[in-house]
């Protein structure tokens, strides 16, 4: 049982609706404060790294992040207190909102919501309490935290594909964030769940390498990265034994068939068989 309840979860979801209800109405205000690496690079408008969490493009955007906020940071602050819960949020869509600058070089990326703080504090909770169960409805029983996560971390990464609205980036940055910021306030905490928080960390920097390689979202593009990689070993493997022939015909020119050893007569074969296949 928790010592410190949960009114600063309910505050701040209260101040995030009004601040989205605000911008539905006035545009202009969606416009002022979202995320826009322009309006951050060329006229250093720092507070556009975290306002854009107190902004929603509907009100179905808002409710997933404040059902997920609820159940998980109401938890924190229950059990760690105020100081944790705010700073793992702010912390995280900081985090979120960085690494899209660091992927976005070039032209105006722009995004809005609080998901970058919102998984911070998901992933966060399923370190800190390691049995944690949600009831969401209509589902008839609990569902284990960590499912929860990796279920959406699963739909993140299937969803970086051309064409998508969703600022994945954000999502695995403030994902990224809530982790680390968690470790560092107790790095004992690796220890409960290893194997979660590897692969957390693994498949994490997996989607970053992902959205660097490929920043246009090119459909495929992991197949012809696959591709690509299989002909070039293809290649290699043709071109090394190409060399290896050349020199076996180089041994026979200079010192006879009766050089070769059994192994390299076997080649010599395998090799003849093999071209004259292609012919």
């Amino acid at each position: 049982m928790g010592q410190h309840g949960d009114t600063i979860t309910i505050l701040l979801l209260a101040i995030i609706g009004f601040t989205t209800y605000q911008g539905l109405h006035q545009p202009a205000i969606i416009d002022k404060y979202l995320f826009s690496t322009e309006g951050i690079r060329f006229r250093k408008q720092w507070f556009r790294l975290i306002s854009p969490a107190f902004l929603h493009a509907n009100w179905g955007h808002f409710a997933g992040n404040a059902i997920t906020f609820f159940f998980f940071g109401s938890a924190i602050e229950d059990h760690f207190g105020s100081g944790l819960l705010l700073g793992l949020f702010f912390g995280s869509v900081a985090g979120g909102s960085l690494l899209c600058m660091l992927l976005h070089k070039t032209g105006d990326y722009r995004a809005l919501g609080a998901s970058g703080g919102v998984l911070g504090i998901l992933f966060s909770a399923i370190i800190l309490f390691p049995g944690m169960h949600i009831q969401i409805f209509p589902i008839p029983i609990g569902i284990p935290g960590w499912f929860y996560a990796v279920g959406y971390l699963a739909y993140t990464l299937f969803s970086m594909t051309g064409g998508s609205s969703v600022s994945h980036e954000g999502h695995l940055g403030g994902m990224l964030s809530g982790i680390l910021l968690t470790l560092i306030q107790n790095y004992r905490l690796f220890n409960a769940q290893p194997i979660l928080i590897t692969a957390l960390l693994v498949f994490s920097g997996a989607g970053i390498w992902y959205f660097h390689a490929n920043p246009g979202r090119v459909p495929g593009f992991m197949g012809f990265q696959v591709r690509n990689k299989m002909d070039a070993v293809k290649a290699a493997r043709q071109q090394r034994n190409e060399s290896n022939l050349d020199s076996l015909l180089d041994k026979v020119s200079k010192e006879g068939l009766q050089s070769l050893t059994n192994r390299e007569r076997q080649m010599l074969q395998d090799a003849s068989r093999k071209r004259g296949g292609r012919r």
